[in-house]
């Protein structure tokens, strides 16, 4: 078990080179080079994740402060997670469990009822809110806001031994929001996860991320804090079968 913390962030369990390197290379042999970023795409997000940094500073000095006051350590949790083409990236997070939560299990999925969440982190989880440092990701070209939910490279290391097939989610860059999180929830199994993924490199476009990005949003400040809400969205929300995918 790895664990690194410097004094704002914390990093648990970065893969190895060895594993880096495996991930990257049978990427490379299952969907080869991914073709690149569309233009429309970057400029979208990049202008707006820089509105985003500047308007949100007041919730990150906020959020900070009170994961601070709650467990004071690093405020911010490096995540080890595979971008486009395979390759490793740090994804940046709000931190919402106790200081090396992983040191005893290792990098393994957060459950519903987790005890290591923090009081504040079960907040910024529910609101999202802990997603915010992604912005600097998307900044840097390394997310999109709409895309495959990044995964842990240690873990996708993992799935490429009986789903090879996972590889393809990695065509695109990786998102703070993906088609999986709006149609699907947090606790869908890599299979279920993937099948959404797919469907959306396929209809893959500039609409329809600005479609899915509306709906992220609906759930995060509206859907969730409705009683009753089973999770779903309304079927007719969803459809996206017109799409015609990205060049």
């Amino acid at each position: 078990m790895q664990l690194s913390s410097e004094r704002w962030w914390e990093n648990n369990s970065p893969p190895s080179e060895r594993i880096q390197e495996e991930v990257h290379q049978r990427h490379l042999e299952i969907i080869g080079e991914p073709g690149s970023v569309p233009l429309s795409k970057r400029l979208f997000d990049f202008i707006l994740a820089l509105f985003g940094l500047i308007f949100s500073a007041p919730i990150w000095l906020g959020s900070a402060v009170l994961v601070w006051i709650e467990d004071p350590g690093p405020v911010l949790f490096v995540k080890n997670s595979v971008g486009k083409g395979g390759i490793n990236f740090r994804q940046f997070k709000l931190r919402t469990m106790v200081v090396g939560a992983e040191e005893s299990t290792g990098p393994v999925l957060a459950g519903e009822e987790d005890e290591r969440v923090l009081l504040v982190g079960r907040i910024l989880r529910k609101t999202a809110l802990d997603e915010l440092p992604q912005l600097i990701n998307i900044l840097r070209g390394e997310m999109s806001f709409v895309g495959p939910r990044p995964q842990r490279t240690i873990l996708v290391h993992g799935y490429l031994e009986t789903i090879p097939e996972y590889a393809e989610r990695h065509r695109v860059l990786p998102g703070l929001s993906g088609l999986a999180q709006v149609a699907g929830d947090y606790y869908l199994t890599p299979r279920q996860k993937l099948r959404f993924d797919r469907l959306y490199v396929k209809y893959a476009s500039l609409g329809f991320d600005i479609k899915l990005l509306c709906l992220a949003f609906l759930i995060a400040f509206w859907f969730r804090w409705q009683k009753g809400w089973d999770g779903r969205l309304p079927r007719g929300l969803l459809r996206f079968g017109s799409h015609k995918r990205a060049a």
